[in-house]
């Protein structure tokens, strides 16, 4: 089809400049973006930053011979959410030129934006942290997904799901999928980065060839698990740069102390539920303080077993004694007293002081 790509530009911007000159930021352009290859590959429009709710009125779609365009607006909220790689857009951002600005300062305030995702790119305890927030997204994919019967509705979802992984695993890599197909989708762009899971394509070639859904599903729970056990097992523990107020740790103790003493109490029952409940409650809490406080794993529920009830009573002792360890290690004084008297005497203590 004829190249058109620059007239509708024109077009855009005497648009924005005759009808919507102080409601529209910016008009934001891309290279290729929404092409096949054999259209020319030059600078289209992309998208608009309104600067007022008028300014919304711009967004149109519409098809010119067989080519649709979609001129739509991105929020600058959104925009600095994209930023934060909260989104799988990154590449049309990034690769977004500004073809029209109302003011310097609001063409300056884009190229800021895109400065801070170079910037959190190269930062890897951010990328890591964005990395597992997606295979964490993914992971609450996969719970729906195991229960559908509907080899439609599973094959979509492993669609999503090995398009988020790529996004994760090129955060992870410093980048960001492109958007293409082709030579360059993104599961090709996953196995020429530096690091990938040796697998990767393999795994998506499983899930894509799966003819039912347990196959498919299957496929897709080794595809996650292969990415999770990778980015796992190299995100590096930065516990020792983070200063962590270990009061708060006392605090939860102290609080939990009631959860500990009923664990206990049913464990040595025997009941089985009640202590299996007390469990899970209490892995939760550990769970949380591992992140928090950089503590070690502290694996209760591994060890449950309804048959040894006191091996699983007495890991969670160990797991006690070690908080409590880790407490003393850093000399944060633990109120714990062996009677009433001894606590009203520290409280009279300190009152006096």
């Amino acid at each position: 089809m004829k190249d058109i790509d620059q007239e509708l530009i024109d077009w855009a911007i005497d648009t924005i400049k005759n009808e919507y000159k102080e409601d529209v930021a910016l008009l934001i352009g891309q290279k290729g973006g929404c092409k096949i290859p054999t259209d020319n590959q030059n600078i289209a429009f992309d998208f608009f930053i309104p600067a007022t709710d008028r300014g919304y009125q711009l967004s149109q779609t519409f098809v010119i011979e067989d080519m649709g365009y979609d001129l739509f607006p991105i929020s600058w909220e959104r925009l600095e959410g994209i930023a934060d790689l909260n989104e799988r857009i990154t590449f049309a951002f990034m690769n977004g030129v500004v073809l029209y600005a109302r003011t310097k300062e609001e063409e300056q305030r884009f190229l800021d934006l895109q400065q801070t995702v170079r910037e959190r790119l190269k930062e890897q305890s951010y990328r890591e942290k964005k990395a597992m927030e997606k295979v964490e997204a993914v992971m609450e994919i996969y719970k729906s997904m195991a229960f559908s019967k509907n080899l439609s509705e599973v094959r979509k979802a492993a669609g999503g799901i090995m398009m988020y992984l790529s996004y994760a695993l090129a955060t992870y890599n410093g980048t960001y999928i492109n958007g293409r197909f082709g030579k360059e989708q993104y599961v090709y762009e996953v196995i020429g980065m530096k690091e990938h899971p040796e697998d990767f394509e393999i795994r998506c070639n499983l899930v894509i060839s799966g003819t039912t859904v347990q196959e498919v599903q299957n496929a897709v729970h080794g595809l996650i698990q292969s990415v999770r056990d990778f980015l796992l097992a190299r995100i590096e523990k930065t516990t020792e740069e983070r200063n962590y107020n270990y009061e708060d740790l006392a605090s939860w103790y102290y609080e939990a102390r009631y959860s500990f003493r009923r664990f206990d109490y049913y464990a040595a029952q025997g009941d089985t539920f009640s202590s299996y409940e007390l469990g899970c409650y209490l892995q939760i809490e550990f769970d949380e303080l591992e992140k928090e406080f950089g503590l070690n794993r502290m694996d209760l529920l591994g060890v449950f077993d309804v048959h040894n009830l006191k091996g699983y009573k007495q890991k969670a002792e160990e797991i006690e004694e070690y908080i409590l360890a880790v407490l003393k290690e850093h000399e944060v004084p633990v109120k714990i007293y062996p009677d009433l008297k001894h606590f009203l005497e520290d409280q009279n203590k300190n009152n006096k002081e």
